[in-house]
Parts: C-alpha cells; sequence; structure tokens
C-alpha cells in the first residue's frame, strides 16, 4: 500500500517537479493524491522502469515510509 505524502515533503525531499532529481517513487494515486509508492505493489514496476531510464523522475530521494530518512548525496 502506498503512503501519502505531505505537501511539505512533496516539494522538499521528493522534489516535485525538479525534473531528473524528482524521486522515481512519487505518485499520484486516484483520490488519495501523492503518494510515496516505496513499499507499494507497483515498487518493483519503478525499478526496472528507472533501470531502463524509461522515465524522467530518476531521483531516490529516502529510505521511503515510515521515516522517510534522506539519502545520503
Amino acid at each position: 500500500m502506498a503512503t501519502k505524502v505531505d505537501e511539505a515533503r512533496m516539494q522538499t525531499l521528493c522534489k516535485r517537479g525538479k525534473g531528473s532529481e524528482t524521486c522515481s517513487f512519487l505518485a499520484l494515486e486516484g483520490g488519495a493524491g501523492f503518494v510515496c509508492a516505496k513499499g507499494s505493489d507497483i515498487e518493483s514496476i519503478i525499478r526496472r522502469r528507472r533501470e531502463e531510464k524509461s522515465m524522467r523522475a530518476l531521483g531516490d530521494n529516502c529510505s521511503g515510509p515510515p521515516n522517510f530518512t534522506p539519502t545520503p548525496a
């Protein structure tokens, strides 16, 4: 199950709208709004697309839920 991402985290950690720096795991989920897909059913699909470089957002910006510990730069 994907975890809802609040607006502040979306901008500072997920880097929404920052091109290739945007986290690959930031997803829009219907009525839930933006979610983190780490730990969800689609994580493996996103990882495969990252390897193929078939997506624009290539960031892996944190450990994912529940702690969202930033990835060292």
